[in-house]
């Protein structure tokens, strides 16, 4: 199948820095495509580009084989972009949210109040039109925010860092609506610096490291151990534990682990499995319940030094 989004050989710069440096990527309609990498990667940089925000010193994007230069209106109309920060008016209800910017589409009457009430319900948010989006949960804006983006309809979609500010319960409705609107045959393409969304919601991976694009492919063979490395688990806590509590376990721990504790989003690292089940044994004796963790296969740090390392042997990672 052709891509609906096609960047090749992607350049920006900002004065003497190379934010993107030569990404070629491409996405078909009918499938989730992550853009993994810590902060300063190129991942902005590159949503913003395929957005048609920003113009690349080098290198084509193209929608479908429309390009922004040639055809502006044309390639914004095949592009829905969810940005970091919620695009929506607190004061407006989620309907009157979208009766706007349906109107920047140019669209307007009857078919705009059907698409208003059909994209609603498609992110299950029908219930909700009339609510001010300022008394809304930031799950249901976040919902709203991608209603927006997919009111005219566009092949592609981009996200960038969409669950930044999401309880767990938050970004699973979030990848589920996802889930839809791929297997509704759009393009997904979305930013995260999160190693298990990457795993759990995205169809293929593109990690980013520096503005290159240092690995692309299925997260189930990306992410697969290479090498011995330090075991982690990602839990997702009943209660947000004390601070004392935290400090008091970690003391117990020692410096060969780490505990993190975000909310109630917990991570765990120790220097080998047999030292993580000990560590989890210790967090858990201490009073904190967990509703779920896992642990992911592999670890972006991993992919990224295998391929520095493969670059070093001169093997292709």
């Amino acid at each position: 199948m052709p891509a609906a989004l096609s960047l090749q050989d992607v350049r920006v710069r900002f004065g003497d820095r190379l934010a993107v440096d030569g990404v070629s990527l491409d996405v078909r309609r009918g499938e989730i495509v992550g853009l993994l990498g810590p902060n300063g990667s190129g991942k902005s940089t590159t949503l913003a580009v395929a957005a048609g925000v920003l113009d690349p010193a080098e290198g084509v994007v193209a929608v479908e084989g429309v390009r922004r230069a040639a055809d502006p209106a044309g390639f914004a109309a095949r592009v829905g972009l969810v940005p970091q920060d919620c695009a929506l008016y607190d004061e407006l209800t989620a309907a009157d949210n979208l009766m706007f910017f349906g109107k920047l589409y140019g669209l307007a009457g009857r078919d705009l109040r059907r698409r208003v009430v059909r994209t609603l319900s498609r992110v299950g948010m029908a219930g909700r039109a009339g609510h001010r989006v300022g008394t809304l949960s930031g799950g249901m804006k976040q919902r709203v925010n991608l209603a927006a983006a997919l009111l005219h309809d566009p092949p592609v979609l981009l996200l960038d860092e969409p669950t930044a500010a999401l309880d767990p319960a938050g970004r699973d409705a979030l990848f589920a609506d996802l889930a839809r609107v791929r297997d509704d045959g759009h393009a997904v393409l979305l930013s995260t610096h999160r190693l298990d969304e990457a795993e759990q919601g995205c169809d293929r991976v593109a990690v980013l490291d520096r503005g290159k694009l240092a690995a692309l492919g299925e997260p189930g063979a990306l992410f697969r151990s290479r090498a011995s490395d330090r075991a982690v688990l990602y839990g997702h806590l009943r209660a947000r534990p004390p601070r004392f509590l935290v400090r008091a376990i970690r003391h117990q721990l020692g410096p060969r682990v780490e505990l993190d504790v975000t909310g109630r989003r917990l991570r765990l690292a120790a220097e080998s499995s047999e030292a993580l089940g000990r560590a989890l044994a210790r967090v858990l004796t201490e009073g904190v319940e967990m509703d779920t963790f896992h642990t992911p296969p592999g670890t972006l740090e991993r992919v990224l030094r295998h391929r520095e390392a493969g670059a070093r042997s001169g093997v292709a990672p």
